[in-house]
């Protein structure tokens, strides 16, 4: 709570809301103790009495008053005739809390000496019955407030439950859940509530009505934060960190209420923060109505009913419009407070406490640090032709490769999707075919839509519920496409690691690194102690490059660079022992000089830990750079594949050659020419082309080249051909 308070203090308005709040609630608790009086009691001969406590140099006084119009009640206050206002005074008994027996006010006057009689106080007048106010607005609030809170958490409860199950399986649930909340939508919520309301019986006694109220209210206010929470839940799915916890087996309910609504925090609380005041304006103008709360049973709505039936009423007596002034009081309270929760608990708002490296005396020698270690930068593009011919580490480190570790044979995935009305199938890939031993660096290039991510994802058995897989996958001997869920999911993370091309989205931001990898370790060995834990992954981050890696275990997502964070997933990758590493575009959006570290640090966990790695990229020239082998696919095919240095110095296919002339050579002028750029645009997997998918692009093309049994006369002797 300390940081919370610190918090505070930069937002003054956000304090004083908080102390209202607190003030306001704790005199509905300890209501009895407040109220000199019950809200029930009435003193007969004081109807619409003015406020008549008075302050003097010796203190407080309740000065007595007499009537000089019993019409309109007009009162004047007679000099010389008060009585000393006490605090703490033994009155009326009453249970504190419900349970415990006492007598104490809070203030009030003593009895008469000689009558025994105590002269009433009224703080802010009293009402036509001659009822204290003040005693009637503190009883009246807790009904008023707790309503609210009630309501607003009844709400809330419905809201996530059924917009959590509505975004996050769809389908038929999504649809059910929708069209039961747009009907509650349809009409305009006061009025609903006003018709459901009218329907139960109008006499009833006070607990009755207090929990018809808070269902109607509830009923009414769930439906469009349901429909909020689904569509944020159905975008927050999707994200790789919760595809990661899907993966691991956690139960759907952990992976909502754990990963996902805490992503919608900042969401709910303000919702919550807004909703509790309209709660308590929804029940304040049902008792104003006559539909509310009744006597003997008290509220600020059943108060505002009561006491402001006329204009001329409150010109005599305007203390009865007090209860208004604490609903609007309680309103603006509430949104302030709203406020404040969102910007501290949303970590992209929250202040953290910089902690300063003693051993970094300036901030260059900081940057100077993090980055040693690191090869020199080089050309990805203009250095990578003449590297890759005669570089492959495997060879130089002197690893051998085991044959057999990965085979992919004829392997097909087509998605069921929708196009407007009709249902059809997306033939992302075509019959993929592709060795890999153990130990090396596979690359796979081409543009986006060619099926690169779709092969891969399809390895682990990631790819969605609308996606049908044909064909083998044998990683040994083990076929991962015919295996169950529960049994693949040991390969998962174990065996099989992936990292994605945005790093930043594969991350729960709400949760620090630290945290990240306990849960990693403890799907792994669930008895492993938080310092176990954090030993290992800073060993891991260490390995990986990430500089004082025990300091950083603390931060979030947000508080690393793509560098740090591609880093972090690698480590994160590694920290169940993988032996394939799935690399989809880690190096896109990052900088030529990120880009070559990370390229450096894939490279050097392959000798280091023989380390079997599958480099996706459109980039030709920096999968040249790292990989000992590499396919090249287009249209979900693979239209060639052959060792770096042969696709480099030697392509067959046109779509190879097209490739390495778009690519951009260092040293490149604007006056030399424009860049070259394959003309047309990507097949459509809808509507696949029946021979080559590159035909029409091709400047080789022929009217042979559509037919199914096709074979590209520049792939004869290669490797692999269509």
């Amino acid at each position: 709570m300390k940081p919370f308070f610190r918090f505070l203090k930069t937002q003054p308005i956000a304090c004083i809301a908080v102390v209202i709040i607190v003030l306001m609630y704790v005199i509905m608790i300890f209501a009895e103790f407040f109220a000199p009086y019950p809200a029930t009691q009435s003193f007969g001969s004081d109807t619409f009495h003015p406020a008549n406590v008075e302050l003097h140099l010796s203190g407080p006084v309740v000065r007595e008053c007499r009537v000089l119009d019993p019409v309109t009640w007009q009162y004047a206050r007679v000099r010389g005739l008060s009585h000393r206002l006490h605090f703490f005074v033994h009155a009326g008994e009453y249970k504190l809390l419900g349970f415990i027996p006492c007598d104490v006010h809070l203030f009030g006057t003593e009895p008469d000496p000689h009558t025994g009689e105590l002269y009433p106080v009224f703080l802010v007048g009293a009402d036509n019955l001659g009822r204290d106010l003040f005693s009637r607005i503190v009883y009246g609030s807790r009904i008023s407030l707790t309503i609210g809170f009630v309501a607003s958490a009844v709400s809330l409860v419905l809201a996530i439950l059924l917009g959590g199950i509505a975004g996050y399986y769809g389908g038929t649930a999504d649809w059910g859940i929708m069209r039961f909340a747009e009907f509650f939508m349809l009409i305009p919520g006061l009025y609903l509530i006003l018709f459901l309301r009218s329907l139960l019986n109008t006499s009833m006694d006070s607990g009755t009505a207090y929990m018809l109220i808070t269902v109607i209210l509830s009923l009414v206010g769930w439906p469009a934060s349901a429909r909020t929470i689904r569509g944020m839940v159905h975008a927050i799915k999707r994200e790789e960190f919760v595809m990661d916890a899907d993966l691991e087996g956690i139960p759907s309910a952990v992976i909502i209420f754990r990963h996902i609504i805490p992503q919608i925090a900042s969401l709910l609380i303000v919702s919550v923060a807004l909703s509790v005041p309209g709660f308590i304006m929804s029940e304040t103008t049902l008792s104003y109505l006559g539909l509310g709360i009744s006597d003997p049973a008290v509220s600020w709505g059943s108060l505002i009913n009561r006491n402001i039936s006329t204009l001329d009423n409150l010109r005599n007596y305007p203390w009865l419009l007090i209860p208004v002034w604490l609903l609007l009081l309680v309103t603006l309270a509430f949104n302030f407070f709203g406020d404040a929760l969102r910007d501290y608990y949303d970590p992209y708002h929250a202040v953290f406490h910089v902690r300063k490296n003693r051993r970094c005396k300036t901030v260059a020698s900081c940057e100077k640090k993090s980055v040693s270690g690191m090869p020199p930068v080089k050309d990805a593009a203009g250095k990578a032709r003449k590297f890759a011919a005669g570089h492959h580490a495997a060879v130089a480190s002197g690893i051998k490769a085991e044959e057999g570790f990965l085979t992919v044979r004829d392997l097909r995935v087509t998605f069921s999707v929708l196009r407007g009305a009709s249902e059809i199938l997306l033939q992302a890939v075509r019959g993929v075919s592709f060795d890999m031993n153990r130990g090396e660096i596979l690359g796979i290039v081409g543009e986006s839509g060619s099926g690169k991510s779709v092969t891969t994802t399809a390895i682990p058995g990631l790819l969605p519920a609308n996606a049908r897989v044909e064909g083998s996958i044998l990683y040994g001997n083990a076929d991962l496409t015919a295996m169950p869920q529960r049994e693949l999911r040991s390969y998962r993370g174990r065996k099989i690691g992936l990292i994605f091309q945005e790093p930043g989205r594969s991350f729960d931001p709400l949760q620090n690194i630290g945290n990240v990898f306990l849960e990693t370790y403890r799907i792994m060995e669930p008895g492993i102690s938080n310092g176990d834990a954090y030993a290992r992954a800073e060993r891991l981050l260490g390995e990986v490059g990430l500089p004082d890696p025990a300091s950083r275990l603390v931060n979030f997502p947000h508080q690393f660079s793509g560098g740090q964070l591609q880093r972090i997933g690698i480590a994160l990758a590694l920290a169940q022992g993988c032996e394939l590493l799935i690399a989809d575009e880690p190096t896109t959006a990052l900088d030529v000089t990120i880009q070559a570290q990370i390229v450096a640090l894939l490279e050097n966990l392959r000798r280091s830990r023989n380390l079997s790695i599958i480099f996706i990229s459109h980039n030709i020239d920096l999968v040249a750079q790292i990989s000992d082998r590499i396919v090249v696919m287009y249209g979900g095919l693979v239209m060639e594949s052959g060792s770096a240095k042969q696709i480099l110095e030697h392509p067959r296919h046109p779509y190879t050659k097209a490739l390495l002339a778009s690519s951009p050579s260092f040293g490149h002028h604007y006056t030399d020419g424009p860049l070259i750029s394959i003309p047309g645009k990507v097949t459509d997997p809808a509507e696949p082309e029946p021979g080559c998918p590159f035909e029409p692009r091709c400047s080789y093309a022929r009217p042979e080249c559509r037919r199914p049994d096709f074979t590209c006369p520049e792939m004869a002797g290669s490797e692999a051909g269509l």
